[in-house]
C-alpha cells in the first residue's frame, strides 16, 4: 500500500529526477530548505478576509501550493520509510546486467516507531482534576464528561495513532468536530501529509486557520477537496485541476469551539521524526545488507576460468574452424587445423580436461596441465558483521531505542538495571510528554467550550484543572507489584483507592469497578450472615415449641400419661 493515493505526490517523494537515479550516501541535503518550515501570516490581514470565502482563495492557493511542492515530499518520504519503501529500492548502482542487484530494506524505521508508541502509550492515559484554590471541588461533571467522551472515540487508540504520526514525521494533527446530524463530539487524527496550520506572527504563535486537503479518484475522475477551519467557520472547496487550482466553494458551516478546531502536536521543537536524523545510517545499513546478498548471489554465479584444453574431440565435427582475414584455415606448427574454443555448457556437471603438449626441438615435449576454477572475491564476513553491528548500535543509541536483541537486555534484569537501559528513552520521553500535554490541554479546552454551551459542565475554566498522567509500558512482575502494594496497604501508608490503582495493571479492573465489587461482596456477605442467623433462630423456635425428640414412638401414649415402656431390667434404675 502506498503512503498516499496521489500518484503525482508519491512521485515527488521519490529520489529526483527519476525512480532509479539516486546515488546513495553521496552527500548533500536530503530535503529542501523549506521542507519543514512553520506557516505564519499577519493576523490583521487574515482577520480582514476570514469571513469572505472568495477573499480567502488566493491565500489558500499559495499555502496549499507551497505545502504540496515543498513540504509534502519530505512527509511522504518519511511515511515511505515506515512502510519499508526505503530509498535503497531506487538506488542507481550501475551494476552490469548479469550481476546480482538486490535491494533489501531493513524495517528499522517501523521498529523504532512501534517501540516508542508502545512504550509511551501502551498504557492508557489517566485524567485527573485538581483545583488548588478549591480543594473540595472534585470536578465531577467534567471528569465524567471526559470519561464518556474517551470511551466513545476510543481515545487510547487515538493516542497511538497520533504518536505514530509524531515519531514518523515529527508532527501530528487532530480534528475535534461534531458528528453530522448529532450533538456528539468526535476526534480524528489527520494524516500530516495532508494538513497544516497557519499561525500569527506573535511570539505565542496563535492559530489563525488550518487546512486539510486530499485527493479522491472516482471512476477516473480526480477531485481535490480542500477544507479551511477558522475560529468560527469551516469552508469546503473543491478543485479538479490540482490541489491549488481554481477553487469552488461547495458549502460552509459554523462551529462552536471558539478557536481553530485542528490541533497540531510536535514531537520536538524542530518537528523532526524520531529516526529522521539517522536516515543516512539507515540507508547505509540497507546498502550493506543488500551488497552482502549480492556477493552471496554472485558467488553462486561465479565465472568458471579454464586454463588449458578441454577434451572435446567428440565435438570436432561441429566445431567452428579458426580462419584468418582471408577466410583461410589456420593451423598449428604441425599443420593441424585450429578450432575456436567451444563454449562450455554450464548445465553439465562433468568437465573433461586434458593437458597441452608443446613440442620442443630436439627434446621431449613440454606438458602443461589444464586447470579449471571459479573466479571469486573473498568475502570478509567478520568485517561485514562488525560494520553492521556498529551501524545498528549507533542507530539504537542516537534514537534512544533499546535493542531488545542485546544479550545484556535480559528478561530477568532487575528494575534498576532496566532503568539504566531505558535512561535515554526516559529523558527523551519527559520532553515529548510536555509537548504532547500541551496538545491534550488544547483538546480539553475545545471540548469544554462546547460542553459549556450545552450546559454539560458548569464553566470552561474547569478545563484548566484537568491534567493527563502517563504510565510507561514497561515489562513488570505482577506478583511483585501486588505484594509491594499489599505491604503498603497493611502499614496504612496508602489508601484502598491507591491500592486498587496500583494493582489495576495486574487485575485488569479499574479502581471504581473494584470498589463496586468490594461493596457488592460485603453486601452479599452480610446478607449471607443474616440468612444463616435466621435459619438458626428458626431451628431454636421449633425446639422450644415441640420439645426435643427422644427418638421413641409416642403414638400409643395415653392422654396426660406416659408412654408404655418395657419393664426395667434387673439392677436398672428407673
Amino acid at each position: 500500500m502506498a503512503e498516499t493515493n496521489d500518484l503525482q505526490a508519491h512521485g515527488m517523494s521519490l529520489p529526483w529526477p527519476d525512480r532509479k537515479s539516486i546515488y546513495m550516501l553521496r552527500g548533500g541535503s536530503r530535503f529542501g530548505f523549506d521542507a519543514n518550515q512553520d506557516y505564519q501570516m499577519p493576523a490583521d490581514e487574515w482577520n480582514a478576509i476570514k469571513a469572505n470565502p472568495d477573499a480567502i482563495k488566493p491565500i489558500l492557493s499559495w499555502f496549499v501550493n507551497d505545502h504540496y511542492t515543498n513540504q509534502l515530499p519530505r512527509l511522504l518520504t518519511l511515511e515511505r520509510y515506515y512502510q519499508a519503501e526505503n530509498d535503497i529500492h531506487f538506488w542507481r548502482s550501475d551494476k552490469a546486467p548479469d550481476r546480482a542487484d538486490n535491494r533489501i530494506t531493513s524495517g528499522l524505521p517501523r521498529y523504532i516507531t512501534d517501540q516508542k508508541v508502545g512504550y509511551q502509550f501502551g498504557n492508557p492515559l489517566k485524567f485527573a482534576y485538581s483545583d488548588p484554590d478549591k480543594p473540595d471541588d472534585s470536578g465531577e461533571d467534567i471528569v465524567n464528561a471526559i470519561a464518556a467522551f474517551n470511551d466513545a472515540v476510543d481515545e487510547p487508540y487515538h493516542e497511538k495513532v497520533m504518536s505514530k504520526n509524531l515519531n514518523n514525521t515529527g508532527r501530528a494533527y487532530e480534528l475535534t468536530y461534531v458528528k453530522q446530524g448529532t450533538n456528539d463530539l468526535a476526534l480524528r487524527a489527520i494524516d500530516p501529509a495532508h494538513c497544516f496550520v497557519v499561525y500569527d506572527t506573535t511570539i505565542d504563535l496563535n492559530s489563525l486557520f488550518a487546512v486539510r486537503y486530499y485527493m479522491v479518484n472516482f471512476m477516473k475522475t480526480t477531485t481535490y477537496y480542500v477544507e479551511v477551519y477558522t475560529d468560527s467557520m469551516v469552508y469546503y472547496f473543491t478543485s479538479t485541476d490540482s490541489p491549488n487550482g481554481e477553487y469552488t466553494l461547495t458549502s460552509q458551516t459554523a462551529h462552536f469551539f471558539g478557536t481553530v478546531p485542528i490541533t497540531e502536536y510536535k514531537l520536538n521543537d524542530e518537528r523532526l521524526g524520531a529516526w529522521e536524523p539517522k536516515l543516512d545510517e539507515i540507508d547505509a545499513y540497507d546498502k550493506s545488507i543488500s551488497e552482502m546478498a549480492n556477493s552471496q548471489e554472485d558467488l553462486s554465479n561465479a565465472i568458471l576460468v579454464i586454463s588449458g584444453d578441454v577434451d572435446d574431440d567428440d565435438d570436432l565435427d561441429d566445431a567452428e574452424p579458426l580462419t584468418n582475414a582471408d577466410g583461410e584455415q589456420i593451423t598449428n606448427s604441425n599443420g593441424d587445423p585450429i578450432y575456436k574454443v567451444d563454449r562450455v555448457d554450464p548445465k553439465k556437471r562433468i568437465l573433461f580436461l586434458k593437458p597441452r603438449l608443446i613440442d620442443n626441438i630436439g627434446g621431449a615435449p613440454t606438458v602443461i596441465q589444464t586447470s579449471a576454477e571459479y573466479l571469486t572475491k573473498e568475502l570478509n564476513a567478520q568485517g561485514w558483521q562488525t560494520y553492521n553491528d556498529r551501524l545498528l548500535a549507533d542507530i539504537h543509541k542516537d534514537t534512544n531505542t533499546p535493542d531488545v536483541t542485546d544479550q545484556n537486555f535480559a528478561a530477568n534484569a532487575s528494575g534498576v538495571a532496566m532503568s539504566y537501559k531505558l535512561w535515554g528513552s526516559d529523558q527523551e520521553r519527559a520532553t515529548q510528554q510536555s509537548l504532547y500535554t500541551r496538545g491534550i490541554k488544547r483538546r480539553i479546552r475545545l471540548l469544554a467550550t462546547y460542553w459549556a454551551k450545552t450546559s454539560l459542565i458548569k464553566s470552561t475554566d474547569e478545563a484548566e484543572h484537568v491534567n493527563p498522567s502517563y504510565t510507561p509500558n514497561l515489562p513488570k512482575n505482577d506478583n511483585e507489584v501486588i505484594t509491594n502494594a499489599a505491604l503498603l496497604l497493611k502499614t496504612g501508608a496508602i489508601s484502598n483507592q491507591t491500592f486498587w490503582e496500583a494493582v489495576e495493571s495486574a487485575t485488569g479492573v479499574k479502581p471504581d469497578g473494584e470498589e463496586k465489587r468490594m461493596k457488592d461482596q460485603k453486601a452479599q456477605e452480610k446478607q449471607d450472615g443474616l440468612d444463616y442467623m435466621a435459619k438458626i433462630d428458626g431451628s431454636d423456635q421449633d425446639k422450644a415449641q415441640g420439645g426435643v425428640s427422644d427418638g421413641e414412638d409416642d403414638s400409643d401414649r395415653p392422654a396426660g400419661g406416659t408412654a408404655n415402656k418395657p419393664a426395667p431390667k434387673l439392677g436398672q434404675t428407673v
